[in-house]
């Protein structure tokens, strides 16, 4: 049996655009996600955030949810719109009480509220001026983390810069060395933070970015599928964790770029910047693995991605497979200082939207979970530095481009009468915190 040691914390994480709906109320902005989905009368054609969870007006149910779960954290984003509706200027005070109301009522019922910065709802004018591609977007970005840190910083004690920036960089349709000079700008626009939380009066607390990372694995023990899979786990985990940890990029995977033609604008002195500024712990969003086989025809990466034929998938199709969380822990242990790892999500979709007598059967969710929690715990016996766990996601939400199709929630959520209920793998995850055994 799998015990966690005392002191470690559970929690669940959201966004703030995937829950909290009341998209045109109390004065909040337009993000790119306001504008997709819709028709030229501004009709939507698809699913949309305007009222997702209604998270805005129901927080305080949800706080309750939280406390019977028995979370000791939660892991929130802040929306950039609500605070500056056009991104930057004139505070919107509708939207800064929301968030007071919110932290306040967290702390009140003994529930840590930690924050995350940005989770990919960049306000529309920076998105139609060429977003994080545009150095300016770092500098309205830091005038609104700076914002943050002066509103909540004297309660709020866990920061992550960024979710995901590689998805920010690499999911659009820019040629790939436009998406390689995101990234840098992601980076340093991170680092420029960090330094900026430890200059603040606030700033007593620990400040971090969140990466989704996968570990790759080669098909066969061919050096050539070797070969492959290294080059997606330098795309994919070290192109975004070597700076942040060791102030550089792969050289290996710029060698790689520049091979295929693609480079991107980097000066010493942003490299400074970044080395200097190493965060205070790394978040980890994992769902999968990857297995990759060498294939010649694929001019950047020589790889392609290889499903195994007996594994599990999850309606995302993505495999499920404990043991990779495992051997990424270990990983980064040994590669980068065995640094304070918090995983920041780690959950699954599952065709689970079906109620029964006011009971949601969702036993895949729960033995992903149970596979995942043994995970960490195995590389916490294993010298793992981890402190953190954040299951994904408290509530069953929008999950951006594929709408409400899919289902991550500990908690199901009704979408036409908004009812919660809490799922099986709720009910599992609650008794592991109350136990802290797997």
């Amino acid at each position: 049996m799998a015990i966690f040691p005392k002191g470690f914390i559970f929690g669940a994480a959201t966004s703030a655009y995937q829950i909290e709906g009341a998209a045109q109320e109390d004065g909040r902005g337009l993000t790119m996600w306001d504008v997709i989905n819709r028709d030229e009368h501004g009709r939507p054609t698809a699913d949309v955030g305007d009222v997702a969870c209604d998270h805005y007006h129901r927080y305080e149910e949800d706080i309750q949810l939280m406390k019977t779960l028995g979370l000791m954290s939660y892991r929130f984003s802040i929306s950039w719109v609500r605070i500056y509706p056009n991104g930057h200027g004139t505070l919107n005070p509708k939207g800064v009480a929301f968030y007071n109301r919110l932290i306040n009522r967290l702390i009140e019922e003994s529930i840590e509220p930690v924050v995350t910065l940005w989770h990919g709802d960049l306000p529309l004018v920076y998105e139609n001026q060429g977003g994080w591609f545009k150095p300016i977007t770092i500098d309205h970005y830091l005038n609104y983390a700076k914002t943050l840190f002066d509103l909540y910083g004297d309660r709020i004690n866990i920061w992550f810069t960024h979710n995901e920036p590689w998805c920010t960089a690499f999911l659009n349709d820019r040629p790939f060395s436009e998406q390689l000079q995101i990234a840098h700008h992601m980076m340093i626009a991170h680092a420029k933070a960090v330094q900026l939380y430890r200059q603040h009066p606030h700033g007593h607390g620990k400040i971090g970015i969140v990466l989704n990372l996968g570990k790759q694995y080669a098909k066969t023990f061919d050096p050539m599928d070797g070969f492959a899979a290294r080059n997606i786990e330098g795309f994919v985990n070290r192109f975004f964790l070597d700076p942040v940890l060791k102030g550089k990029y792969p050289k290996d995977m710029i060698d790689l770029y520049e091979k295929a033609g693609h480079t991107f604008k980097r000066t010493n002195k942003e490299m400074t910047l970044i080395k200097q500024n190493r965060m205070d712990f790394l978040g980890i969003n994992m769902y999968t693995r990857g297995i990759q086989a060498y294939d010649p025809f694929n001019k950047l990466f020589y790889s392609h991605d290889v499903r195994h034929p007996e594994a599990t998938y999850t309606e995302m199709g993505w495999e499920v497979c404990p043991r990779s969380l495992y051997d990424l822990l270990m990983d980064i242990q040994e590669k980068y200082d065995n640094i304070e790892v918090m995983i920041t999500e780690n959950g699954a979709a599952f065709s689970d939207d079906k109620v029964t007598h006011d009971r949601v059967y969702d036993e895949d969710r729960v033995q992903y979970f149970k596979g995942h929690l043994q995970a960490v715990c195995d590389a916490i016996k294993h010298g793992c530095n981890i402190t953190r766990y954040y299951a994904w996601s408290l509530l069953d939400n929008f999950e951006w481009g594929l709408g409400y199709s899919k289902r991550f929630g500990i908690i199901r959520v009704d979408y036409e009468t908004q009812k919660r209920t809490i799922k099986d793998s709720g009910k599992y995850y609650a008794k592991v915190i109350q136990t802290r055994k797997v």
